[in-house]
């Protein structure tokens, strides 16, 4: 359980099933034809953030940004940041909203290397994907969250543990229907961002 005293935050966010709530309920209201695979996802970044960039080449994920942002269209209707952890501290910079507002590529590169030293590997924070994951669990059992069926997040639960907790892309319904085009930044430097 979490605990809020004044600024201060005692126990694990994950935990608290009003905040993850929270969290799930403003991308459910965006992103209606949200499936597990991207609540999974979703979580996943949340506790991860961008640490499997540790694990590849810099120069390759420099190129990957790059040549994505370049095939964007600028746009502004979309919000520029996208809040994916409880407590705020992992946000998804939207691609199309950034090129509307900076064509500075290398700062949100930088930015996001930056917040790959910061969460460390996927090990590091692992363990807080299963507590996660159960919140959501709890949330659909108890009918608060009714679009998903209980039953299939425990399947989808253990698929992620008997496959040692991977990353997976958005579902199909996600990519065709929303085209997602972003990179996740702590949300202490979005004040560098611009």
């Amino acid at each position: 359980m979490q605990v809020k005293l004044g600024r201060y935050q005692v126990g694990n966010a994950w935990k608290s099933q009003q905040d993850v709530f929270k969290l799930l309920v403003s991308h459910f209201r965006r992103y209606h034809l949200m499936e597990i695979q991207d609540v999974y996802k979703l979580i996943y970044q949340g506790v991860c953030g961008s640490a499997h960039i540790m694990q590849s080449q810099l120069a390759e994920f420099e190129a990957g940004l790059e040549e994505e942002f370049v095939s964007v269209e600028a746009n502004n209707s979309q919000p520029l940041w996208e809040s994916i952890h409880p407590e705020g501290k992992i946000v998804r910079v939207n691609l199309e909203a950034y090129k509307y507002q900076s064509q500075r590529i290398e700062r949100l590169s930088t930015l996001c290397v930056w917040t790959a030293e910061v969460c460390g590997l996927p090990e590091k924070n692992i363990e807080d994907v299963p507590i996660a994951l159960n919140t959501f669990y709890k949330l659909c059992k108890s009918r608060k969250i009714p679009k998903f069926d209980p039953l299939e997040i425990e399947k989808y639960q253990k698929w992620v543990v008997d496959n040692a907790f991977p990353v997976v892309h958005h579902s199909v319904v996600y990519q065709t229907t929303y085209h997602p085009h972003y990179r996740l930044v702590h949300r202490d430097f979005l004040s560098i961002l611009l």
